[in-house]
């Protein structure tokens, strides 16, 4: 019974570790999507809808693979922040945030990962992309 443990034990840790490793193996990518009909240089406002065009390895659906947006200020203060579902539309700013309000430019940051529950809950990010957004 005991080397039946030991030998389970060992299964599991090999079987983790795999797992991790061909996850890490499989290149994932985050690209901010210009407007449909847009042939021109385009920058994204405050307002705007945005949309990105993921990959990722498939063994990863089953944990519900996320996007979040984080938005700075000129002086590095965060002003908006979403997370959502990879497939959804963002609105910069929201319907209310300090961005909303004050209405100025924006440095920001989406970032592609998922949450995994394994002895406890881990933020997983998988790739990332930044962007200028304009103000008002």
């Amino acid at each position: 019974m005991k080397r039946l443990l030991s030998g389970l034990a060992a299964a599991a840790v090999l079987s983790a570790t795999t797992v991790s490793a061909s996850k890490s193996t499989d290149p994932s990518t985050i690209v901010l999507n210009p407007p449909a009909g847009t042939y021109t240089s385009w920058e994204p406002r405050l307002g705007d809808e945005v949309t990105f065009t993921v990959t990722y390895p498939k063994t990863l659906d089953h944990y519900g693979v996320r996007i979040q947006i984080l938005c700075y200020d000129g002086a590095g203060n965060l002003i908006y922040g979403e997370a959502g579902p990879y497939t959804q539309a963002f609105l910069l700013g929201g319907a209310m945030s300090i961005w909303y309000q004050t209405g100025g430019p924006a440095h920001c940051r989406a970032d592609l990962y998922y949450w995994s529950y394994n002895g406890g809950q881990k933020w997983n990010g998988l790739a990332y992309t930044t962007f200028d957004a304009l103000g008002r």
